[in-house]
């Protein structure tokens, strides 16, 4: 297993990151996510980005700086680096808060990665997301909500839940199935199109 966890900016409910997501991975940090790292008490082993939003740029940390005037973000760099090294589980962690335009950006880079058979997660210490497509998960119960966003036309089932879903169509434009509650140990969700799913807790 070839596993990247890139630490982004934006905020991160620091406390809430499973340490485990850390594990036998190699460590990235896009710009001020060196900051969130500083304060998860991880050493990322690449520093990537403008440097722009970090607090001071460390010595003794390898580092690929850009130039401010670029096509991606610092967080797509990262993540294509990560590509570039075989990667085949990238996980996010922090971009979940702040910049809505960076928050859309890192879900849709969960739908790219999903789509190229990446295994990958994004949390926020309060969030958990990931794509799911043409297939099945299971979520355990740990309080908090689900809700499961279309990102293409969808059908979807979910049990084991407080609004229980049979084959129900689920579009982009018409986002309704948030909220939900897992009810027993467990909820199942089977989806025949792609979705996002999100974990709140």
């Amino acid at each position: 297993m070839n596993k990247f966890v890139i630490i982004c900016g934006g905020k991160c409910k620091t406390d809430g990151v499973p340490p485990s997501v850390f594990e036998n991975a190699y460590i990235i940090a896009a710009d001020s996510g060196y900051d969130t790292a500083k304060k998860l008490n991880v050493t990322p082993q690449l520093l990537v980005g403008d440097m722009d939003s970090i607090s001071s740029v460390p010595c003794g940390i390898d580092t690929y700086r850009v130039k401010a005037e670029k096509d991606d973000t610092d967080t797509m760099l990262a993540i294509s680096i990560a590509r570039s090294r075989g990667a085949d589980e990238i996980i996010l962690v922090g971009g979940g808060g702040g910049r809505l335009d960076h928050l859309l950006s890192n879900i849709f880079m969960l739908e790219a990665l999903a789509d190229e058979g990446i295994r990958h997660r994004m949390y926020d210490g309060t969030n958990e997301a990931f794509v799911l497509s043409d297939g099945e998960v299971t979520l355990k119960k740990r309080g908090g909500y689900f809700g499961i966003i279309a990102l293409e036309d969808s059908v979807v089932t979910a049990t084991g839940c407080k609004y229980p879903l049979n084959a129900a169509p689920l579009k982009r434009t018409l986002p309704y199935a948030v909220s939900n509650e897992v009810t027993g140990s467990e909820a199942m969700i089977k989806v025949r199109g792609k979705v996002v799913v999100i974990v709140s807790k």
